[in-house]
């Protein structure tokens, strides 16, 4: 096949989620598009093969990928291919903990992206802003940028992009504390990346129906959207969201006092975060941890100091608060960190019903 021929193939790959077949054809379409005569083809392979990576959690290659794109593009003059190599690139770096350096990068390229009138790149800028302003801690600024993501993707007439909006909704108001709202738009969600067959989104909403089930106290109906989720995730090989999906298990049977199957969950979101060098995860994994070791009366305090370390290092506020309201729990002290950040406060006891 030609290079163009693969190129297509591995698209109809990813539009079934099978994200490691697509990234296999898309080797093999940049090793014979590298001099072929048509650089654009080749920069969109580049391109198209480190979006793969950065799916399956590969970040590190994903920005090599995204880096060596950026630089044909803007050796070609291809603007736009430039602007969504380097969108990919802060996506990747986000992912790694490197939010502030995302956080600019997004910003200018979705500037740009107005600049130019490319009306799809302004709305995929826009969602990935809201992202990083959730992991910055800025609960508020992540609401409105994924409804005015929302909004943007819904005037492309963009399923995808609108259902994904809604996922990225229904996060920010759980973490806010709006359960309710995050039930409605991770439902909403789910019936858009149902109509539409996308495997991985519908996984994506029955993880956060789940999560708002299981903040609700609705423990059942949590438990079976979330192995719902991982059964998905499981059959197309995703690394990345799975590891959130185990670790809301844990919490899940952590609130039900089962702490043998907890550990044996956060254990195995652990070692995934740590696989793909997810910081923030690895955060989360260890405040798991920590509470399972107290209610064990075992040593609880290494995965707590390593959370707090983390969490300050990467300057992730929502992670330093939920490790501060952990730690005030078990010292009988008091942490102002919720209202800072304009969340709701979580209950005072052990377990922690981290969202």
């Amino acid at each position: 096949m030609d290079a163009k021929t693969l190129l297509l193939t591995a698209q109809r790959h990813r539009d079934k989620s099978d994200y490691t077949g697509a990234g296999r054809l898309l080797k093999k379409a940049i090793k014979i598009a590298e001099g072929g005569g048509d650089q654009h083809l080749y920069i969109e392979c580049l391109i198209s093969y480190a979006d793969t990576q950065r799916m399956t959690g590969n970040y590190k290659t994903a920005t090599l990928g995204y880096t060596r794109a950026a630089a044909e593009a803007a050796a070609a003059a291809a603007e736009e291919a430039a602007l969504d190599a380097a969108l990919g690139r802060a996506l990747s770096e986000r992912a790694l903990g490197n939010w502030q350096d995302a956080l600019r990068e997004i910003t200018k390229t979705a500037e740009r992206y107005a600049e130019l009138g490319d009306s799809a790149g302004a709305a995929f800028s826009t969602w990935a802003l809201a992202g990083t302003l959730r992991i910055k801690g800025d609960i508020n600024g992540a609401i409105a940028a994924f409804t005015e993501a929302g909004g943007m993707f819904s005037a492309l007439n963009d399923a995808s992009g609108t259902g994904y909006c809604q996922c990225g909704l229904g996060g920010a108001y759980r973490v806010k504390g709006l359960y309710d709202k995050s039930l409605h738009s991770y439902t909403t969600a789910g019936n858009i990346f149902s109509a539409t067959k996308d495997r991985f989104g519908t996984a994506y909403s029955h993880c956060g129906i789940g999560n708002a089930h299981r903040m609700m106290g609705r423990y059942a109906e949590g438990l079976r959207h979330l192995n719902a989720a991982m059964r998905t995730y499981e059959r197309i090989g995703d690394i990345v969201s799975s590891s959130y999906t185990l670790w809301s298990l844990g919490m899940l049977k952590l609130m039900l006092t089962d702490v043998i199957s907890a550990e044996r969950y956060f254990k195995s979101a652990a070692e995934r975060f740590k696989k793909t060098a997810d910081v923030r995860g690895s955060i989360y994994a260890d405040l798991g941890v920590c509470q399972v070791r107290y209610l064990q009366g075992r040593p609880y305090g290494p995965p707590l100091s390593r959370a707090i370390k983390n969490a300050d290092a990467y300057v992730l506020s929502l992670e330093s608060c939920h490790a501060a309201k952990l730690g005030s729990i078990i010292d009988n002290t008091s942490t102002e960190c919720c209202n800072t950040l304009g969340i709701n406060e979580l209950n005072g006891t052990i377990p922690l019903n981290i969202p």
